[in-house]
């Protein structure tokens, strides 16, 4: 009776473990899956694609658009560099020496594209799941968009709008600036691709 007994509790002992691992197993898959589509709490958007800002500076040689020239002070097109956002379908510039950073072409719930840029050097403690967003470009912003974007321009049909971040939740305001002002020169240089 005890070899009996013996075998009874190995294969007792062998289901528990099976058992314990299958379990382990399908809480880990849980755990992944939410972790990879769950939307943050402060965005309701969704994400069409992410890239990384990987490319080199690049001089610009054709000015600010006519369009907007006379309504905006000239930049000097030298000062500008510029990354290409293929989703978006434009050519964001930007003031030579600003920062690394990356971005993202996202939709409003309203289904208005926009694309948002962050840095992770700006993500402070303040507000949750804190991105380090500092600007981003709508197009085509409804009524309600446009009021929260500082600066506007015309590329072909579409209208785009420059939306700066507030400092309320960088842990480093100076770099937000800084960020932020070379966006603001660059903006008027939009244009498509």
């Amino acid at each position: 009776m005890k070899l009996g007994a013996r075998m009874k509790s190995k294969r007792g002992l062998i289901v528990i473990i099976i058992v314990l691992g299958i379990v382990l197993l399908v809480v880990g898959a849980v755990v992944l899956t939410k972790k990879t589509t769950q939307p943050s709490a402060t965005d309701t958007s969704k994400q069409v694609t992410a890239a990384k800002d990987t490319t080199t500076e690049t001089d610009v040689t054709d000015g600010v658009s006519s369009a907007t020239a006379s309504t905006t002070p000239a930049v000097d097109p030298g000062t500008l560099t510029s990354v290409d956002i293929a989703p978006f379908g434009v050519t964001v510039f930007y003031s030579k020496g600003t920062p690394g950073f990356e971005f993202t072409v996202l939709k409003t719930a309203d289904r208005t594209q926009y694309v948002q840029f962050t840095s992770s050097d700006l993500v402070g403690t303040k507000c949750t799941n804190d991105q380090g967003a500092f600007a981003s470009i709508i197009k085509n912003p409804s009524t309600s968009e446009a009021q929260t974007t500082s600066q506007t321009t015309k590329v072909g049909n579409d209208t785009y709008g420059l939306s700066l971040a507030s400092a309320g939740c960088t842990g480093n305001a100076d770099l937000l600036t800084q960020y932020q002002t070379g966006f603001k020169n660059g903006f008027t240089s939009l244009k498509a691709l």
